[in-house]
């Protein structure tokens, strides 16, 4: 009978059949008692041939060796198990073991892929890395090309820069098979690139043969993907075939693109980031590290769960959704700090305190339901010298005050007074308090608790927005327990 088609099919093995991953599941005696397809596919042979064979006869002696030890951990433990294979054509595959009382289940899942990805990632980051030391922007679409080849595997492309005075995109780097090719690139203020630039949007051609707007209607090329980089240009892409790019190869120039224009901001802004150097370090030093390990975790875990989950693999949603919060959370505070940084404009503007700072009690309520966040008496319809990022003040206090309160029920309230020339938002929470100690080093760069899991930066950020606004903010102990975490603004 065909290992495609089984001689049986209820709900349950109909939708075993639908996966990618290899199941098979195993008696007492490790016979084998059900195949799917996937890994009838993996043994290379026939389901109805495995059935009832020796699981470890039906593996050459190398998987075997591999499969052993864990197998039998499980057996003995009675706890789930798992173990890497790397096969000769430097395949990986995750193989887990899930015990019970009628034998083992045993998943196998390629991760191939997500291994060379992760490498892809890494290999790119460190390209980002040099690319952020690159002294002028000629050097930085130098980095680009090279990264595209050498990381990326997009061995056709181009790196053109915006001329104010010829008003045209201007080839500054090539990669040698783009040169090959083409020839000298010419300049362009027409087509698709020019299209990308002045619109800002990313542009996909599978066939240039099809576009009406292509700069030229004999070019070599048949695919192209433009990545604009902001003002400064645009990063081109092109293969000699139809419908070459992958959406992996489109989201990876895209990071490129995106990291170029993040070296080119720094690049061309050497005076103003001089004087910020040492926070931009903090912010390198933050993002090679808090980030890079949020979301391996969360590589990690994805690898395991596959693309479907159920049952007691929920867990692994659950560490997956954590994970990816404090991603989100943590690039959400870096890049409000580099905002409030490299501002030139300060000047605080008027803004309504009771509207801002009511979205953020909604929003963080929203977003941590364990906590009780309250006013205490009513938030006044004052306006208060402040700026749009007085939003992120807020927000971070609050999180601050539920995200240090090592309760299971936080309580936070919010209290609110004023002068005539002051606003005093007060947020008191009964967490462990701040020691005297740290009431003041609480608000330095990177100071987090042990057990902290906000980014490290949050408070670091109040402080430098408040300052800006001309306020202060400062710390003192709440009555009987916690701290209220006092910010003064300067009233309209």
């Amino acid at each position: 009978m065909s290992q495609d088609a089984p001689p049986s099919e209820g709900p349950g093995e109909a939708i075993l059949e639908r996966l990618s991953d290899g199941v098979v599941a195993l008696d007492s005696d490790l016979q084998i008692t059900y195949s799917n397809g996937a890994a009838a596919s993996l043994l290379t042979a026939d389901r109805e041939t495995l059935l009832g064979t020796p699981v470890l006869d039906a593996l050459d002696d190398q998987v075997a060796s591999v499969v052993r030890p864990p197998l039998e951990r499980a057996l003995e433990s009675g706890t789930e198990q798992s173990c890497e294979w790397y096969g000769p054509s430097q395949d990986s595959w995750l193989v887990r073991f899930y015990p019970d009382d009628d034998g083992v289940t045993v998943v196998v899942s390629e991760t191939t892929d997500h291994r060379r990805h992760e490498e892809t990632l890494g290999r790119l980051h460190e390209a980002t890395r040099q690319m952020l030391l690159a002294d002028s922007p000629e050097q930085v679409a130098d980095f680009v090309s090279h990264a595209a080849v050498e990381v990326l595997g997009l061995p056709i492309n181009a790196v053109h820069y915006y001329d104010d005075e010829a008003g045209t995109l201007v080839p500054v780097a090539q990669s040698p098979a783009c040169y090959d090719v083409l020839g000298d690139p010419p300049e362009l203020d027409s087509g698709l690139a020019w299209t990308a630039y002045q619109t800002g949007n990313v542009g996909v051609y599978p066939d240039l043969r099809a576009e009406a707007e292509a700069f030229d209607a004999e070019t070599p090329f048949r695919s192209e993907l433009v990545v604009p980089l902001a003002d400064y240009g645009v990063f081109i892409v092109a293969a000699e075939t139809a419908d070459a790019f992958t959406e992996a190869d489109v989201t990876l120039a895209k990071l490129l693109g995106a990291n170029a224009t993040v070296a080119l901001e720094q690049v061309t802004s050497e005076n103003r980031l001089a004087r910020q150097r040492d926070n931009l370090e903090l912010l390198t030093r933050m993002m090679s590290h808090d980030i890079r390990n949020d979301l391996q975790v969360v590589g990690a875990v994805a690898e395991m769960l596959g693309e479907h989950v159920e049952g007691t693999q929920r867990e692994y949603v659950e560490k997956i959704r954590r994970s990816t919060a404090a991603a989100v959370e943590l690039t959400t505070s870096a890049q409000e700090l580099v905002e409030a940084m490299l501002r030139t404009d300060t000047e605080p503007v008027p803004v309504a305190l009771r509207t801002i700072l009511s979205a953020q009690i909604d929003r963080v309520a929203e977003t941590h339901t364990a906590a009780t966040i309250t006013v205490d008496g009513e938030i006044p319809d004052v306006g208060v010298l402040a700026d749009e990022m007085l939003g992120s003040v807020f927000r971070n206090v609050l999180k601050n005050a539920v995200q240090h309160n090592r309760g299971d029920d936080p309580t936070v309230v919010v209290n609110v007074d004023t002068d005539a020339e002051t606003v005093r938002v007060r947020v008191a929470d009964d967490g462990p308090g701040v020691p005297d100690e740290r009431k003041e080093s609480i608000f330095g760069r990177g100071e987090r608790g042990m057990s902290s899991e906000g980014t490290g930066i949050g408070l670091y950020l109040v402080q430098t927005l408040v300052e800006q606004y001309g306020g202060r903010v400062w710390v003192t102990d709440n009555d009987p327990t916690g701290a209220v975490l006092v910010v003064e603004l300067r009233r309209q």
